[in-house]
């Protein structure tokens, strides 16, 4: 079936260029400031579902040549002016649009990409939070995961600055879907152990839906989603390029990366490489965390044409790297001060090839994408012992997804698609099994309307999921991060074959009560299957035994949202509530029964229902045209029915900024600085397994400038974290048990150079 499929998913391109419309359009006009009508130089032109753009010339002007037939989403953009964000209908001629953009102080919406159409914030019932380019580059943090516990309602499951998994609204692991540039991440995400990989270069901003997303993206999306979309292209008939250096103090470590990608009319290539090594970090007593070390290197390659009957593009991602792993037998083997692996690290292997295109049939447009992924994960124990490699695991994962987008009329888009997954898991020699050898199928199909009706804009979606999940019969696996478990004559055999099958429904509204406010509320239904190590474990996991259950029912959900937006030139204000109910929620819990290893008692998978509830409140304003003063707080709350709390539940947090934005002088362009401060509230609600957590406050300065030396730019950002070496631990800190505290003091510096 999947042979077909994929056979399809590559014929399909050939046979819509033997029979499209080969109309080629132009796109054409002048950029202007709306006060006095001049020209801007350098505003960014865009389509996002051509990946074109361009930029403006000194006079305002712009054209984009060879556009298809078709409707299409276009966004204006420029420091310091409103985004302007148009729809567009191409149709065998030339389209001269006009733009005049409005001065303004505050954040303004931009094209998003993961709610189904690409559209304004202000179009979609479900707030999807955005982090932009230029809010990522100037956040120095060591990892990725550390820049996304920035966005409010998102937090960090943390045992290192390599090994960390975000959490959203209360909800991780397999609760949440991580997409690479729009191709859902598999890397074996049920442990905390286990980071999501992907590359923290070449991020052109980050999207995170916050609540279920299953109708768009099936089994797992019942916390949210975060999406990390990739750089654009070179503007067309350009070469760019960039090369940046980081130094943090707290792991003594540098990140280094080197860019450059080019673009033609009709198409455009981008190659990026980076590095990362980083030692063991120090916390507030200037004590060194034994085995905290990571070390990385990563590949990204990119290639696209666009034509006037389509889109494709195809990207390969690579990532290796190598994480310490901090356990009683690490401990006291290594060395603070040095940088490589040597004891007890995970050594990783990430390749990601995806194929996204779009093709353009008459008035319909057909998104074809599909993607392997290939993921070893190999655990190093002691070199010194008998048994050196203690795990060894191969992740294959075969994606595809269809799309298809019917003629638009005023005020509606419809689109219906399939989704599909096939995926093998399998061990190799070594004597640790985490989860057995098992195969995995997964298909879908789904609908999505939007429909728009005076101050209204209404969406409405419903999804079909199909899984088969298959384990031959097979000793059961257990894995117990200390040396190779002995194994009896008589081990427990595992062997599943089940199939698993859910109906989703979303549907959601935006009310328009003005130009400047809009209310949002949503109410969506979410599912996930039961992962193989709920279902199949049987053995030492850390210091436990933990036997899975292959009779748990998937978790349902269903999460009402909602939300109000409010804007002005210098205020806006976003507030979101949420009340998420879970049924059969899938947790751990101890028995009476004793463990045959003799450490204990035996802990089981078992399930219950559950409430989450809570939410985020920001809020912006401009009191002078050099200050911005920005703060949010995120809350939420978690309990089984028997009133017991969920595990990894965050503390409330509050975080404050004031940014100062300078005039520049001589070459010097843009400079700035900010002020923070982070509370996080005492947790005295702890789940199984956690005790509470002290509030703890965290105070940071930042402050850089670019620099305009002749056709090149430097950027200069200079961050001190954690200012006053407070000594803390975070609730999510999996060291915690270790009575380990987090970082202290972090001075860094990043210089990157665009040529």
């Amino acid at each position: 079936m999947i042979r077909y499929i994929w056979a399809v998913l590559f014929l399909l391109p050939q046979m819509a260029l033997a029979s499209s419309d080969l109309k080629i359009n132009k796109l054409y006009g002048t950029v202007s400031d709306q006060n006095d009508l001049k020209g801007l130089a350098g505003v960014s032109i865009f389509i996002p579902e051509l990946q074109k753009g361009t930029l403006s010339q000194t006079d305002g002007s712009y054209q984009l040549d060879a556009l298809p037939n078709g409707s299409f989403t276009v966004q204006f953009s420029y420091m310091g002016y409103e985004t302007v964000i148009k729809k567009l209908q191409l149709k065998d001629s030339d389209l001269n649009l006009n733009v005049n953009l409005v001065f303004t102080s505050v954040t303004t919406q931009d094209v998003v990409v993961s709610g189904g159409f690409p559209s304004s914030q202000h179009e979609n019932p479900i707030k999807i939070s955005v982090m932009s380019k230029q809010e990522f580059d100037r956040l120095l943090t060591p990892s990725m995961g550390e820049k996304l516990a920035h966005i409010p309602g998102v937090d960090l499951i943390s045992r290192s600055p390599g090994v960390s998994s975000p959490v959203i609204r209360g909800l991780s692991l397999n609760n949440l879907i991580f997409l690479n540039n729009g191709v859902r991440l598999e890397n074996f995400q049920f442990s905390v152990d286990h980071p999501f990989l992907v590359n923290d270069q070449g991020v052109d901003h980050i999207e995170v839906i916050k609540g279920p997303a299953s109708l768009l993206y099936g089994s797992d999306a019942m916390g949210g989603v975060i999406n990390i979309v990739r750089e654009k292209p070179a503007p067309a008939n350009a070469i760019k390029a960039d090369v940046s250096t980081e130094f943090y103090s707290v792991t003594e470590g540098f990140n280094r990366n080197i860019g450059v990608k080019g673009s033609r009319e009709n198409w455009f290539w981008m190659l990026r490489a980076n590095q990362q090594s980083h030692h063991d970090y120090k916390d507030g007593n200037g004590d060194y965390i034994p085995n905290t070390r990571f070390n990385s290197k990563g590949l990204q390659v990119g290639l696209g044409l666009i034509k006037n009957y389509g889109s494709f593009k195809i990207y390969y991602d690579y990532l290796r790297p190598k994480l310490g792993m901090t356990n009683e037998e690490s401990i006291p083997l290594v060395r603070k001060g040095l940088l490589k692996n040597r004891f007890w690290y995970q050594d990783l292997s990430q390749h990601l090839i995806a194929s996204r295109n779009r093709l353009f049939i008459g008035d319909f447009k057909l998104e074809l994408n599909a993607a392997y992924q290939f993921n070893q994960r190999r655990l190093n124990g002691n070199p010194e012992s008998t048994t050196f490699r203690l795990v060894d695991m191969d992740l294959n994962t075969l994606t595809y997804d269809s799309k298809l987008y019917f003629p638009t009329s005023e005020g509606t888009e419809f689109l219906v698609g399939i989704q599909g997954m096939h995926q093998t898991n399998r061990n190799n020699k070594a004597p640790n099994r985490i989860i057995p050898n098992a195969n995995i199928d997964d298909f879908s199909v789904f609908a999505l309307y939007k429909k728009e009706v005076n101050f209204w804009e209404w969406q409405l979606g419903l999804r079909y999921d199909n899984r088969f999940l298959y384990v031959p019969e097979q000793e059961a696996g257990g894995h117990s991060h200390s040396e190779a478990e002995v194994h009896d004559e008589h081990e427990e055999m595992v062997h599943i074959n089940r199939k698993y099958n859910n109906l989703n429904a979303s549907i959601g509204t935006t009310y328009h009560l003005s130009e400047n406010i809009l209310l949002r509320t949503n109410i969506a239904s979410a599912y996930r299957v039961p992962n193989l190590a709920e279902l199949s474990q049987h053995g030492m996991h850390g210091s436990r035994f933990e036997e899975g259950n292959t009779n748990l029912d998937p978790q349902k959900s269903i999460e009402s949202d909602l939300g109000l937006h409010y804007h002005t030139q210098k205020h806006n204000i976003d507030v979101s509530v949420f009340y998420n109910r879970v049924y059969d929620f899938i947790y751990l819990a101890p028995t009476d029964e004793i463990s045959p290893e003799g450490t204990g008692f035996v802990y089981a998978y078992d399930q219950q229902d559950a409430k989450l509830y809570g939410g985020e409140v920001a809020f912006n304003v401009v009191p002078f045209s050099f200050m911005k003063f920005h703060s949010d707080y995120a809350m939420v709350i978690s309990k089984y029915d028997d009133g017991k709390a969920l595990p990894f539940v965050p503390q409330h947090k509050l975080n404050n900024e004031l940014r100062f934005i300078l005039k520049g002088a001589s070459f010097f362009d843009s400079p700035f600085l900010n002020l923070s401060w982070k509370h996080a509230f005492r947790q005295n609600q702890p789940a199984m397994f956690e005790t509470e957590t002290a509030a703890y406050n965290l105070f940071a300065i930042q402050m850089g400038t670019s620099l305009k030396l002749g056709k090149y730019t430097t950027n200069l950002v200079f961050t001190a974290d954690n200012i006053f070496n407070e000594k803390y631990i975070d609730h999510l800190s999996t060291l915690k048990s270790f009575d380990y505290l987090n970082q202290g003091r972090n001075i860094s510096l990043k210089l990157t150079v665009e040529l």
